[in-house]
């Protein structure tokens, strides 16, 4: 899964978590967190992207706009 690094930054500090305290929720180290908020890592496996969304209160259907942009237009021409 690719995952949008600065949407994941945005709403952790929007729902008022830090780095430490969100990598603990989601059970991973905390510099993978920040690879992933700095860009420098996108590409998550589909537990570790759950896990984050679920940290992050997304709703399942919702999901999908955690994704990068290339990723979203992929999943819409599949559709």
């Amino acid at each position: 899964m690719e995952i949008d690094g600065a949407k994941l930054r945005i709403r952790r500090q929007l729902s008022g978590q830090t780095m430490a305290g969100f990598a603990a929720r989601c059970g991973i180290h905390v510099s993978y967190v920040s690879h992933i908020e700095r860009g420098e890592r996108d590409r998550v496996s589909p537990e570790k992207f759950a896990s984050i969304c679920d940290a992050l209160g997304v709703a399942a259907d919702q999901r999908h706009t955690m994704l990068t942009a290339a990723a979203q237009r992929r999943v819409r021409a599949a559709a």
